[in-house]
């Protein structure tokens, strides 16, 4: 099932299956600035895009589809090379319906219980997740608690547009001078790399066609902070309209949709590469095979643990 919620700037629709957004209206220009699909049933189609979904337990790449927390080894399910992605595969909280709390004009509550071992990781976990229209911006906000210690790094993997057929002339702002290489796997590696003279510079407003045309198949990267304050991690401009990113959550991947190729989408578009950017703002990636040389997702037993993301949209 579907839920609207609206206010006077902004008009979305959340699915139950998968905390989904699937549309994100600026009532002012009329865009529709997320990619999505009109059926549910293509969401499980094109289950490889992630488009809109929320993810978890844990956002990104886990090395080895394995990681050791308080001396025990924890083997996952493997759905990315000899990796997990996103929480497992059509069997991660993007393809789970999700239980409606609460619905009101302007926002809406959903939860889902993981039980112990699902895709392998451990405590049964409860997930509740918040959307809230609040002025011209979109909040997302999610809170967990498990009876066993776990990992807990859910995100929002909706692909933004600014009305465009591709993102090319857009401009990306992005307020961190760090970022981190991957392998040819896109797993995350241990290393935090300075954006200056590559491609990965967006410190200034960008145009993305001039950063992507001297990479083979886009970014596909983690910006990092490692910073849990309030803050603004990025921005994405056209002439009409900006899209601004905010969250207490230490890092952000960018991801500019290389591997789409043909999902038929809403309004009958089809969705090729680079035809929209994902602002997953999350943890570093795989950070719980590499010690304490970063913030973990670890949420510990009987505790509660919540993170926020912000989208500001701005009619220029």
């Amino acid at each position: 099932m579907r839920y609207i919620i609206e206010n006077e700037f902004l008009k979305a629709e959340i699915s139950q299956l998968g905390a989904t957004l699937c549309r994100l209206i600026d009532k002012k220009s009329g865009v529709d600035m997320v990619l999505g699909f009109e059926k549910d049933e293509d969401y499980i189609c094109y289950s490889g895009t992630n488009i809109g979904a929320t993810i978890g337990r844990n956002s990104n790449r886990i090395g080895n589809a394995r990681f050791t927390l308080n001396g025990k080894e924890y083997k996952l399910s493997v759905n990315d090379n000899m990796n997990q992605l996103h929480g497992g595969g059509v069997n991660g909280f993007a393809f789970k319906e999700w239980k409606c709390e609460e619905v009101d004009n302007d926002r809406i509550t959903l939860s889902y219980f993981s039980k112990d071992g699902e895709e392998g990781f451990p405590g049964n976990l409860l997930t509740k997740v918040t959307y809230r229209l609040i002025g011209n911006s979109l909040d997302f906000s999610f809170e967990g608690e498990s009876d066993e210690d776990t990992i807990f790094n859910v995100t929002n993997h909706s692909y933004f547009t600014l009305g465009e057929e591709t993102i090319l002339d857009d401009e990306l702002y992005i307020t961190t001078d760090n970022y981190a290489p991957t392998d040819a796997y896109s797993l995350t590696l241990d290393e935090v790399d300075d954006v200056a003279d590559t491609p990965y510079d967006f410190r200034t407003y960008r145009k993305l066609s001039e950063n992507l045309s001297k990479l083979e198949k886009g970014i596909d990267n983690n910006y990092v902070w490692e910073d849990m304050s309030e803050k603004l991690m990025a921005g994405l401009r056209n002439d009409t309209l900006e899209l601004r990113v905010y969250s207490d959550l230490p890092d952000m991947h960018l991801y500019t949709a290389y591997y789409l190729s043909g999902e038929k989408g809403k309004y009958g578009i089809e969705y090729k590469p680079f035809g929209g950017i994902a602002l997953e703002c999350q943890y570093f990636p795989n950070g719980i095979n590499y010690g304490d040389r970063y913030l973990l997702p670890i949420l510990r037993k009987g505790e509660k643990m919540n993170h926020h993301i912000r989208y500001e949209i701005i009619s220029l």
